[in-house]
């Protein structure tokens, strides 16, 4: 290589050498600014910088450094340029470097050529300096350093605080979730056909998979909250609160019968057990007379006559009921707004209460019947059975076996409302149990009751704490011999006898009047105040010295 083009590309390194500096110091400003901003985002939050922001403004910097440092290298011909100028030989060198580009040989050039060789050799690349911008190197040091300073930062106890609340809200939601889709697989298996239809399992699922997953309490909160009043509104649609209400008053009146059979069933109507007050009442059907030809007419008229009696009080509480309802449906009529909107739905109820309206019409069958049998045992006294009249009371028999049959059936429809409302009741308690439970304020209602028999469960770890007699770090010892410490009072001992010296006392409370006559020659306190402060403490001196000249005689 010649001369001249070696010396060049020395220039040229040395060029390159600046340049590549200048470049990373302005990469390093760059990433170091970039980095330094997003991490006071999360110190000003009170967060700790994520690490992965370092590595990527480092892997960036580096980046940006080696980029700047290959698109601002420095050519061959800046470098001719430059060392011309900065050794003082013109443009030697660049007059060189074009003739050789042009193939200018012979003569001038190759005198030319030979001269610049000359003037080349003797010159030292090594004294092109390498240039430390000190602004550019000290602002990239500011901000290196401060973006270090931003890594000793740790995210604040609150938010560590919040996050592992929003982190468990999270993960009980899905828990409570998950436990209530399997509590309405249970209740679907343990009910039957009819009530299943009633409960609606398929809307339930549809209601608990509504709860949608978050982090927010309120929001959980609220979900649950709209859950547990879903399946309210589910349960009130399975109330019968009238019927249960004129069923009760059945069961009271019925009480009051000396039958023990109504007496029972009186019990099962104020217990709200449907289903067993249906076969009660099924066992109170008079029998088919085609089926108890060998039963004595007489014992068919007592059976009628305990389900007359029966019927009549049945009814007198359907009338009592009714009696009621369009009393109160009268009061509600002169009410404006939402009253009378009441009093029109009350009004809807008297006209389908079709309960207290089978109870009249078991009243007027049982009666009716009973009248059959009467007649039938007076015929039968008198030796002669109509004909006619046993076929009617067959026939009203058969009447008063279906109206029976008939309530025992509403009576078990009733009982299975109520089941599946006491159901659901139940499920939207745990809805509201779990909101309870999002708060730590208590346990998961579906959560397991574990534990061993009574008096046996221990816990080591929670009994250390708590024992009284066990040393646990959580208490505060004082050292020092008992008795050595200042006191107020000072006990002299004395060869015999007994006595306290309050001495020590006395003398504080002297130095405590003489802070108070101090008051007085303050400079900054009133004249007046401190006339009547002399005065006092004049009265007061004057009343003790009295004290101790009487204590003398």
């Amino acid at each position: 290589m010649k001369t001249v083009d070696s010396f060049v590309l020395a220039v040229r390194r040395r060029l390159n050498k600046n340049r590549a500096c200048r470049a990373g110091l302005w990469a390093v400003i760059a990433g170091g600014g970039v980095l330094l901003a997003i991490a006071l985002i999360y110190v000003i939050r009170g967060y700790e910088v994520p690490r992965y922001w370092y590595g990527i403004a480092a892997a960036a910097t580096a980046a940006g450094a080696v980029i700047g440092a290959l698109t601002r290298r420095a050519s061959v011909a800046e470098a001719a340029e430059y060392a011309d100028g900065f050794f003082g030989i013109k443009d030697t060198i660049v007059s060189n470097r074009r003739f050789e580009a042009e193939q200018k040989a012979g003569g001038y050039y190759d005198l030319q050529s030979g001269q610049t060789a000359e003037v080349v050799r003797p010159l030292d690349a090594k004294r092109v300096p390498f240039v430390w911008p000190p602004a550019l190197g000290a602002c990239a040091c500011v901000l290196v350093m401060g973006c270090l300073l931003t890594a000793f930062k740790s995210t604040d106890q609150r938010i560590l605080d919040r996050m592992e609340e929003e982190r468990l809200t999270l993960a009980r939601l899905d828990e409570v979730k998950e436990e209530m889709l399997k509590a309405v697989e249970e209740l679907e298996k343990a009910t039957g056909e009819e009530e299943e239809k009633l409960l609606n399992p398929d809307q339930l699922r549809e209601f608990v998979k509504q709860l949608e997953s978050t982090k927010d309490l309120a929001e959980a909160l609220k979900q649950l909250a709209n859950l547990e009043r879903k399946l309210d509104l589910a349960a009130k649609a399975m109330e019968t609160k009238r019927d249960e209400q004129l069923l009760k008053k059945v069961g009271e009146e019925l009480e009051k019968e000396e039958d023990p059979q109504a007496r029972e069933l009186a019990k099962k109507l104020k217990n709200e057990q449907f289903k067993a007050a249906a076969e009660d009442l099924a066992k109170m059907k008079p029998e088919d007379a085609k089926l108890t030809k060998d039963k004595k007419l007489t014992d068919k008229r007592k059976e009628a006559a305990k389900l007359k009696a029966a019927a009549k009080r049945m009814a007198a509480a359907a009338r009592q009921q009714k009696s009621q309802q369009s009393k109160n449906s009268k009061e509600n009529d002169g009410k404006n707004g939402e009253q009378s909107k009441e009093a029109k739905m009350s009004k809807a109820e008297d006209q389908d209460n079709e309960l207290a309206e089978e109870l009249e019409k078991l009243e007027a069958e049982a009666d009716e019947f009973d009248q059959d049998m009467e007649e039938l045992e007076e015929g039968e006294k008198l030796g002669k059975i109509d004909l006619a009249k046993l076929e009617k009371s067959d026939q009203d028999g058969e009447k008063l076996r279906m109206r029976l049959d008939k309530l025992g059936n509403k009576l078990g429809k009733l009982g299975l409302k109520n089941d599946a409302k006491k159901k659901l009741l139940a499920l939207g308690k745990c809805a509201g149990q779990c909101q309870g439970y999002m708060q730590g304020q208590c346990q998961s209602p579906f959560a397991g009751k574990g534990g061993l028999k009574p008096g046996d469960g221990t816990v080591d770890s929670r009994r250390d704490e708590k024992d009284k007699l066990n040393d646990n770090g959580n208490t505060t010892q004082l050292k020092g011999q008992k008795g050595t410490g200042p006191s107020l009072t000072k006990i002299e001992s004395a060869d015999d006898g007994t006595g306290v010296s309050n001495r020590k006392a006395e003398a504080k409370e002297r130095a405590f009047k003489k802070q108070f006559e101090s008051f007085v020659q303050r400079e900054d306190v009133p004249e007046d105040v401190k006339d009547g402060v002399k005065l006092y403490f004049e009265s007061l001196h004057s009343a003790e010295t009295t004290g101790s000249g009487a204590e003398g005689k």
